[in-house]
């Protein structure tokens, strides 16, 4: 027989096995089923018939034994009827070989007991124990079904959810009553034509209350295919998880067809259980949902502690497929994935940046999306900003709590004053960090999230709450109550600034220690903006209500270390190796520069005066000094770009960007308001030649901003020349035509232009 067929025909003896141990395979059924191996089985099936030594008993507990239906390593299932009810039961009886065996014995009488104590409509039902003059065995409920898989292979994947969600429950049901299955697969699931699954076959229940092992320590008990990495390796331990593990086995051949583990050998079997990611279901079958999927492959976590804590925490995932609504689960299966295939990118990447294949530009954007990749700690973000119905509502209780929460802060209540104030600000916030910290412990990540976050912004509410009531730093900004910021609010309850500053300081704290436990960097942005909130009120502490009325130019000025403290920031943990954490500093630092430049040009006085004594053609005009901000923006874009980090290099296009807006305005509106023809017309040519600068200065850096920047006022420089210089000459309108043709010519035959053109500069130096 060819190596081929042998296999198959192996694999199909197998499942007639099967086939017996359930609902039974006459000669007819082998003859459907396989057609084209049914020869070689039907004489197999009589073989195996052949060889087996035990006489069945005429009866047992006083059943009526009408044929064998199952066969396993202790024993035999057998067919009976109880005659006087009517009815066909199921017995299991152990092998005669094995009734001397205490331990095998106590395994088979152990699962007996555990039947009889496991009253659910999804486990099979234990009748009675056979009696002691009888050999070992127990009559149970006699089930008409199929196993799971085959069940459910004409399902829709709704239903077949439905089924698998059934059969976690129950497996809950049994870890609440204190066991592990231990061998959990398709074929101890029976389905009947209601759908209804019925777990069986407990003989390898593990009883975590009683002491006493049924298995030998390293002893590998179960079917290998659906064994948990800590069965196959042997381990003393298990818990749940094992079962939770084996659900996601089975869980992965429903949907797709086959176990998620397969080899040639036992030993190689194991191997790959314990150390390898099982392929994508969706490789397999690309209808698969992702949402199953995830379920699927969060099941079969190699790590007990990334696995589902509880099948309940699985089965809730299900419910939440079943119900259309996003599943918890974001298996680490996927981040190894990418993480093996982005280094292999990463590694080619870099090639490419060597050998000049990508720019800076597009090395720094690729490299850039592949660490987001990597980063899939944050994934679960993505699919929290769903707007779903739970997740807005989620989303709106937690501002509710903020917003009741700072009312505290605003307004007196008779009822609430004092300690009550506080009591009432904390017990808000207190369970909400609670249960954040108990969801994301669960992995509930989008639900702790929200928690979390109601957290991060009820503690600061809660703290100046606190600070009110119980009168602490009560000082007023240079002793004046005009300069302090709740009382130009004319609110009721008039917080100092001090007391602001120490509560917005107190969640930077709070909100970078949720970040270490959680690892989601989420917190760090709002970290970043609790910073800059400080950095504002460090402002009103210093006197920034009475700057806006008399000097609004010292508020900008003052923003200078304000962006640098951020860029420092970002740069310090970028070096560290923190860059999900630093992206969140480096936007901060650009809006403080920006917010600076301009509030300097615009309302600082000295800055204008400076400019009028160094260069006093310019007047000190608010123009000249946006040019001057473009400067400072070049400079500061050509220092970044020194830095080597692809962040930094971001910071710096950020600056770069703004370049050509603020000097072709402003030449634009210098030119609207010249004083003199001369200063008219002069800046009129600078407009439309500026312009060409920034186009042509998109090159080297793909600045593609700069090239369209470029081309606009170029065309508003165009309009003002015919205005202020050229008035109604035709001449005008015909030499752009003619330079218009003259570029696209020269650009088509740029490479023989420049060829000949040096050719001819070296001709002329000889």
């Amino acid at each position: 027989m060819e190596d081929e067929q042998e296999q198959r025909l192996a694999e199909r003896f197998a499942d007639i096995l099967d086939g017996q141990a359930t609902a039974g395979l006459s000669a007819g059924d082998i003859r459907e089923h396989y057609p084209d191996l049914a020869g070689e089985l039907e004489a197999l099936s009589d073989i195996d018939r052949a060889v087996d030594p035990e006489a069945l008993p005429e009866r047992l507990s006083g059943h009526r034994i009408l044929s064998v239906i199952g066969r396993g390593g202790m024993g035999r299932v057998l067919l009976a009827e109880d005659e006087a009810l009517r009815r066909r039961v199921a017995i299991k009886m152990l092998a005669p070989q094995y009734a001397d065996r205490p331990a095998l014995r106590t395994r088979f009488m152990a699962e007996a007991r555990a039947m009889a104590r496991l009253n659910h409509p999804n486990v099979v039902r234990i009748y009675s124990l056979g009696p002691a003059s009888e050999p070992p065995h127990f009559v149970m409920e006699h089930l008409d079904g199929v196993p799971l898989t085959r069940a459910g292979a004409a399902l829709t994947f709704e239903q077949r959810a439905e089924m698998v969600l059934k059969v976690v429950e129950t497996v809950h049901f049994l870890h609440g009553k204190g066991v592990i299955h231990r061998d959990l697969k398709p074929q101890n699931v029976l389905v009947g034509p209601d759908l209804e699954p019925k777990l069986l076959d407990f003989g390898l229940i593990l009883d975590l209350g009683d002491q006493k092992r049924l298995s030998r320590p390293g002893e590998i008990a179960g079917t290998p295919e659906y064994l948990s990495p800590e069965q196959a390796a042997g381990g003393e331990a298990l818990d749940a998880r094992s079962d939770v593990f084996s659900l996601g086995a089975v869980l992965y051949e429903l949907l797709t067809g086959q176990p998620p583990f397969r080899a040639a050998a036992i030993a190689d079997l194991l191997r790959i259980i314990r150390e390898e990611d099982p392929v994508l279901p969706r490789r397999h079958v690309p209808e698969i949902p992702r949402a199953l999927q995830n379920v699927c492959l969060k099941a079969l976590e190699k790590d007990p502690a990334r696995r589902y804590a509880s099948a309940a925490d699985m089965a809730g995932d299900l419910r939440r497929y079943l119900a259309g609504e996003a599943v918890y689960a974001e298996p680490a299966a996927y981040s190894r994935l990418i993480a093996g295939k982005v280094g292999e990118h990463l590694r080619e990447l870099e090639g490419w940046r060597r050998d000049q294949i990508v720019s800076e530009a597009e090395y720094d954007g690729l490299r850039r999306r592949y660490d987001r990749l990597l980063e899939r700690d944050d994934a679960w973000i993505m699919e929290a900003r769903r707007l779903t119905l739970p997740q807005v509502t989620l989303y709106l209780g937690a501002w509710v709590l903020a917003v009741g929460a700072a009312l505290l802060t605003f307004f007196r209540y008779p009822a609430l004053a004092g300690s009550p104030a506080v009591l009432t600000a904390w017990a808000a916030a207190l369970p909400a960090g609670w249960i954040g910290f108990d969801s994301w412990r669960r992995e509930r990540h989008r639900v702790a999230v929200a928690w979390l976050l109601a957290f991060c912004l009820l503690a600061p509410i809660a703290t100046l709450v606190t600070l009110e009531e119980f009168h602490l730093f009560t000082g007023l900004t240079m002793g004046q109550a005009r300069l302090e910021l709740f009382h130009r609010l004319h609110v009721a309850k008039q917080a100092t600034n001090a007391q602001l500053w120490w509560s917005i300081l107190a969640g930077i704290p709070v909100c970078w220690w949720i970040r270490r436990f959680t690892g989601a960097s989420v917190f760090t942005l709002l970290s970043a903006v609790f910073g800059a909130l400080l950095a504002l009120a460090t402002l009103v502490r210093m006197g920034m209500l009475d700057w806006l009325e008399n000097d609004p130019g010292r508020i900008y000025f003052r923003l200078i270390p304000c962006a640098a403290i951020f860029m420092t920031a970002g740069l310090l943990l970028e070096r560290r190796g923190r860059t999900d954490d630093s992206r969140y500093f480096y936007p901060f630092a650009v809006a403080f520069t920006w917010a600076a430049l301009s509030g300097l040009a615009a309302f600082h006085e000295p800055y204008a005066r400076w400019l009028k004594g160094v260069a006093p053609w310019t007047r000190g005009q608010l123009e000249y000094l946006f040019i001057l901000n473009a400067g400072v923006y070049f400079l500061l874009d050509r220092a970044c770009d020194r830095m080597g980090s692809g962040q930094v290099r971001m910071v710096g296009k950020s600056f770069r960007f703004v370049i050509p807006g603020h000097v072709m305005t402003s030449l634009l509106l210098l030119g609207v308001d010249a004083q003199t023809p001369a200063e008219t017309k002069l800046l009129a040519w600078l407009l439309p030649a500026a312009a060409c600068v920034f186009v042509f200065a998109s090159i080297p850096r793909q600045m593609k901003n700069f090239f369209a920047t470029g081309l606009l006022f170029f065309a508003i420089g165009v309009a003002r020349l015919q205005h202020e210089v050229f008035h109604d000459r035709a001449v005008w309108p015909v030499l752009l035509l003619a330079a218009g043709l003259s570029l696209m010519a020269a650009a088509a035959n740029y490479a023989a232009l420049r060829v000949n053109l040096t050719r001819a500069v070296k001709a002329l130096w000889r």
